[in-house]
């Protein structure tokens, strides 16, 4: 790495640890991007021209703590487990106790109120995306599962994973929606979503009721 690249990496990480603490203490509508710069040491120009606005230094936060999550995954999770619900458990463990080590819930709310309520678009285009990384690793888990011999070949691996993930996402933004939450209490339900799911048989999601 040259040395132009390593002080633009240097300013993109002051940057981030800057807006970091100024959206945990005061929220994204209670700072500036002059805010962000002052705290960074770098001038709101910069700011800008790396982010272009508060949103988009806030999709940076996710940004590098999703990466940070998949290396999670790669090294706690990818090929270590044999049961589908025990992965989907385990999967929401990592991420509970990664939203708490790298962001938090505070900031966590603020980053689901911009996916659907930013006036730009592309924030919550974006944050869909990087979700989709996310669900890949349980697609990708599900496809080892079906290989290995351990779950029904017949099932769309991309489905069933999406579904699991969509599914504890539910239950992720229940836990960072409350302080109070625990992440115990968070698995415990999910626990019981996936116990009830797959406890329906195929003749119980057949079309219509006994008396249609």
């Amino acid at each position: 790495m040259s040395l132009r690249e390593r002080q633009k990496a240097d300013r993109r990480t002051k940057i981030i640890d800057a807006a970091k603490g100024l959206f945990a203490k005061s929220g994204l509508d209670n700072i500036t991007m002059e805010a962000i710069a002052e705290i960074a040491g770098v001038s709101s120009m910069t700011v800008h021209n790396y982010y272009g606005t508060k949103s988009g230094v806030l999709l940076a936060l996710v940004a590098d703590s999703d990466a940070a999550l998949l290396e999670t995954f790669a090294n706690e999770l990818t090929g270590r487990f044999d049961d589908l619900p025990g992965l989907v458990i385990a999967f929401a463990s990592i991420i509970c106790d990664h939203t708490l080590s790298h962001l938090d819930k505070a900031i966590w709310r603020q980053v689901i109120a911009a996916s659907v309520g930013d006036s730009d678009t592309r924030f919550g285009e974006l944050y869909n995306a990087l979700d989709d990384r996310l669900a890949d690793v349980l697609v990708r888990e599900v496809e080892r599962l079906q290989v290995a011999g351990r779950l029904n070949s017949s099932v769309s691996a991309y489905d069933l994973g999406k579904a699991l993930f969509y599914l504890q996402n539910a239950r992720f933004i229940q836990f960072i929606s409350d302080d109070s939450v625990k992440k115990r209490e968070t698995l415990d339900l999910l626990k019981r979503d996936i116990t009830a799911l797959f406890a329906v048989s195929h003749r119980d999601l057949g079309q219509g009721g006994r008396d249609q």
